[in-house]
């Protein structure tokens, strides 16, 4: 025979087994079907990479021209050069860096001063900085404004600070890149496996990683043309997990991901619909974030629409990846056929 005490115990843990069995139902029964479906993440990279790599390139070198742009356009590679348009070597190749080059998608300029002298003063280095600026929209016209990445001349010496030149540049949507200790090839690496353990890196922490290069093959502080190749080779490898690509697109990304918000605003076997917005500057940073959907599982393919605008994804998983805008405009998933 049960105790007083042991009955007490029993009836107690049946009523809270009951209270959860029916809190459990009542929640089941509020959810319409296809509920778990529409759940949606900002992915951390463009493509849901887990990592970013940037290769940079500064000074407009000769070997930029004969080796790194032939390399970069076989492979459909991003590379990113900061250019000075007063330098010798670039009026020796004008057509290529004026005409030729600014055709290819692959090839993103950044301004790295008009002359790549050192900063007299604050003036000095606001022209420095407009007219190189004035060099790239005329080479790359496009939107406007928009943003550019700089890199401020090494090996002189500038008369005002770093925070002064990074006010100046902030001004005139200058986005100051990251810096060149602990990254130059042909200083800090000098071998193409170097790179690829720091391409590595990135996609195991899920960070940007980048180089900056001088001469490729020649040129100054050159970095070894056969090592260059097998780098590229490298990375070709990696582009399912890595995101290659510029340094104004890191900088957009990382700024819009933080500051942007999903809302599923329906969700049903027949269709999903999504508003994705941000917080920053909309005319500056206007760059697509990639989301990840869940989709119901009767879903093989998926029509992603926005603006006007539809692709069509494959279902992975029970998930779809792809492209949106950030403004607020519907984005609007349906199975496709």
């Amino acid at each position: 025979m049960l105790s007083i005490s042991s009955l007490i115990r029993k009836s107690l843990s049946l009523c809270m087994l009951s209270i959860v069995t029916l809190a459990f139902a009542a929640t089941v029964a509020a959810q319409p079907e296809g509920a778990g479906d529409g759940a949606t993440r900002i992915a951390t990279w463009r493509g849901d990479a887990k990592g970013a790599f940037m290769l940079m390139f500064d000074d407009c070198c000769i070997s930029h021209v004969t080796n790194v742009f032939p390399a970069l356009k076989k492979a459909n590679m991003v590379g990113t050069f900061y250019v000075v348009p007063e330098k010798g070597e670039r009026k020796a190749r004008a057509t290529f860096w004026e005409e030729e080059a600014p055709k290819e998608p692959f090839m993103v300029y950044a301004n790295h001063t008009v002359t790549h002298k050192g900063f007299t003063d604050a003036a000095h280095a606001e022209q420095e900085m407009v007219d190189c600026n004035a060099f790239i929209v005329k080479a790359m016209p496009g939107k406007s404004p928009r943003l550019i990445s700089f890199a401020a001349p090494g090996g002189v010496k500038h008369q005002i600070s770093h925070e002064e030149v990074a006010q100046i540049a902030a001004k005139h949507n200058l986005v100051v890149r990251p810096p060149f200790a602990g990254h130059g090839a042909g200083v800090h690496f000098k071998k193409a496996d170097e790179l690829l353990k720091l391409a590595d890196k990135a996609i195991a922490t899920g960070k940007a990683e980048y180089v900056i290069f001088h001469g490729v093959g020649g040129d100054w502080i050159s970095f070894d043309l056969n090592e260059f190749h097998t780098l590229i080779d490298g990375l070709a490898t990696r582009r399912g997990e890595l995101w290659l690509t510029d340094p104004i697109s890191v900088h957009q990304y990382e700024k819009e991901r933080a500051a942007a918000t999903v809302a599923v605003k329906e969700a049903g076997a027949a269709r999903i619909v999504l508003e994705l917005t941000c917080r920053e500057n909309a005319v500056l940073y206007d760059l697509p974030l990639t989301l990840v959907t869940a989709v119901p599982a009767a879903w093989k393919r998926c029509t992603v629409e926005q603006g006007g605008k539809s692709v069509v994804a494959e279902v992975k998983a029970g998930h779809v990846t792809y492209d949106a805008a950030p403004n607020g405009t519907p984005v609007t998933l349906t199975p496709a056929k």
